[in-house]
Formats: structure tokens, sequence, C-alpha cells
């Protein structure tokens, strides 16, 4: 082997050997739950709102783990197709079964998580390959037709509130003559000074004077 092949051999190696150590590093930095302790459960939702393998999983705030698969699978149960979520967590994590699982978003427009609210009953937890089911979230349809209705409402509230005043300007109706009625401003107007001259008759009933025969 000449001088040239030898350096050639040497550097090809050179480059070999830091491929797989950069590989190490990034499978380790990407992927450390498996030489981390903890265990891996499955959630089923009926709606999987945009969730992605690697998103959070967290537990009362805090992360936990990740999801690490999504698929859908046939439930024999209701008879329904629905997606299977399954998550690694940390072994420190002790989850009661109880719990409330949904999917919530960072923000409004922010990435998809797993969000676990802890129940009461810590004497059953989660365990390795357990399935729970999670609370499936409103599509975004259903909120839409949801706003319409809230504007449709709103609309017509409006629309009663502008009769209404329209009526009051007009002096129709009880409000409308008690706003419009120069007597009853009058009356209002007497009440007010005799309080200020007598404030006392505000806790105290004023005897009425026996009507002569």
């Amino acid at each position: 082997m000449t001088a040239k092949s030898r350096v050639e051999f040497f550097v090809g190696a050179f480059i070999i050997i830091g491929l797989i150590i950069l590989t190490s590093f990034v499978f380790f930095i990407r992927d450390f739950q498996i030489i981390k302790p903890g265990y891996r459960f499955d959630i089923a939702f009926g709606f999987a709102n945009g969730l992605k393998i690697g998103a959070p999983t967290r537990f009362s705030g805090v992360d936990i783990g990740e999801i690490k698969s999504i698929k859908i699978f046939s439930d024999s149960k209701s008879g329904t197709t629905k997606v299977q979520v399954r998550v690694w967590v940390s072994k420190d994590a002790q989850i009661p079964l109880d719990s409330q699982v949904w999917i919530n978003t960072l923000g409004l427009l922010g990435e998809k998580y797993i969000e676990i609210m802890p129940g009461k009953d810590y004497s059953r937890v989660i365990k390795e390959n357990d399935t729970i089911s999670g609370q499936d979230p409103v599509p975004m349809e259903e909120i839409t037709q949801e706003m319409k209705k809230l504007v449709s409402k709103t609309d017509e509230t409006v629309t009663g509130l502008n009769e209404l005043l329209s009526r009051i300007k007009t002096g129709e109706g009880t409000i409308g003559k008690f706003f419009s009625d120069e007597t009853v401003y009058k009356n209002i107007e007497e009440l007010t000074d005799d309080l200020k001259r007598h404030p006392w008759k505000l806790f105290f009933k004023t005897k009425e004077k026996p009507v002569k025969k």
C-alpha cells in the first residue's frame, strides 16, 4: 500500500467514524427516552385534532414525556374507528386512572400536545401498556357553527335594543312615558328636593295625618 493509499484510507475511516459518532449523538439527543427510565401507554381519541409524533405530554402543566406514535384502530366496543396515541412518560410520573386527558394547544395557533389533569385516586395508577380514553376536542366546524349562532343572537339583541330605544324616544310604553312625561319628571324632582331637606325620611316613615270628617 502506497503512502497516498494509506492517507486516503485513514481519511475515509476518520470520516466514517465521525459520522457514526455524530449519528449516535443525534440519536441520543432526540430519543433519549430509550435509555431514560419510563413507561408507555395508549390514549384513545375519536379525533386527533392535528397531533404529531414528538409533541409533548404534560402532567399538571409540566412536560413528562412525548408522543411516540399515532395510528387508527377499530374499537370493537363502540364499533367505531378511533385514534390510538402512544405516549412515553417519565417513571416519576404517577398518573391516576381517573385523570382527565385531552388535546391542548400552545397559544391560539400553536403546537398541539397532550394535557393530563391528575385525578384523585392514586391507589390506581396508569401502568405500562395500559389504554385510557381521552376527551375529544371540539371540531372547528362545530366552533364555527356556534360562533354563527352567537353572532345571530347578538344581532337580534341589538335590533331589540334599537327598537326599545326608539320607543323610549317617542314616549311609548311605561319607560317611554317615564322619560318623556313632564309630570313624572316634576314629581321626581320634588321628591329629590324633599329628601335633600329631610334625609331622615329615608329611614323613618312619616305618620299620616288623620282625615277630618
